[in-house]
């Protein structure tokens, strides 16, 4: 049975009048290359590494993942595909994080991107993809051991551009701090410590432990991708050359998180 369509009759208001809105809406298409040129000209350089799960496995129905796995830094996830966009961050909340060996600050934030790199391929941005800010540094500090090594290198959690202030307590009948220079006492290298012949730490051999050292240095800031927030987000644009209706991504928005984990920090294995 259909339903009858409503029939009555209402009296006019003192304001009553015919509406302006025409019989014909015009198209009003929203042209996403003028967003795009909005973030290329107000936004900041990034650089997006993509996501891979490390196939580096025992067993797919255990899904065991090798231990010290030098593919993924034991994070499980390998990266690739380094490409160079520009992005512009919507919103930005700090977390802290209080842990033994240091305070992290871990930012959640809105970042917003073109829907395609410079050079018209389009972007796409998934899960736990890496985005490494380049121009821009953060202060960062953290406990980490001595460890000698062959060659005198020892690595941080991100790659260090400088280093802040460095120092170590001796242990003994009167606790004193030594303080490391760079340049005198030690060298940064790819982002790693390069320590000075003779200039090192100590190291307890018979224990096989060495000083604890304090550190806070600038780096670059990583940012993990938590999730998109638009699926798919597309909409209808005219094509000025043939008059037609053609589909069109628009900019992208994902969560991202400041990663605090970005190297596997290794350690030499302790006494029997």
């Amino acid at each position: 049975m259909v339903m009858d369509k409503p029939i009555a009759t209402y009296p006019n208001s003192p304001t009553s009048m015919p509406s302006p809105m025409p019989f014909n809406i015009p198209d009003v298409s929203v042209r996403a290359e003028a967003y795009d040129q909005i973030l290329k000209n107000r936004g900041i350089r990034v650089i997006h590494r993509r996501a891979l799960v490390c196939p580096n496995v025992l067993a797919l129905d255990t899904n065991s993942h090798t231990p010290e796995c030098p593919n993924c830094d034991n994070s499980g996830f390998m990266y690739y595909g380094d490409r160079e966009i520009i992005g512009t961050f919507n919103g930005n909340s700090m977390e802290k994080t209080f842990e033994q060996h240091g305070v992290w600050e871990i930012g959640t934030a809105v970042m917003t991107f073109p829907s395609e790199y410079a050079d018209g391929t389009e972007a796409d941005f998934q899960q736990f993809d890496r985005l490494e800010i380049p121009d821009f540094t953060v202060r960062l500090y953290e406990l980490l051991e001595y460890l000698p090594t062959a060659d005198n290198t020892q690595s941080v959690r991100y790659d260090i551009e400088k280093v802040d202030f460095m120092v170590v307590t001796n242990v003994g009948p009167k606790l004193a701090q030594r303080i490391f220079n760079v340049g005198v006492d030690f060298n940064i290298v790819n982002g790693d410590i390069v320590w000075v012949d003779g200039k090192q730490p100590n190291y307890d051999a018979s224990a096989q432990r060495g000083q604890v050292i304090a550190v806070a240095y600038y780096a670059n800031p990583i940012y993990i991708v938590i999730q998109s927030l638009r699926e798919l987000r597309i909409t209808q644009e005219m094509d000025p050359a043939t008059g037609m209706k053609v589909a069109r991504r628009m900019p992208q928005e994902v969560l991202v998180r400041r990663d605090f984990l970005v190297h596997n920090v290794s350690s030499l294995p302790g006494p029997a």
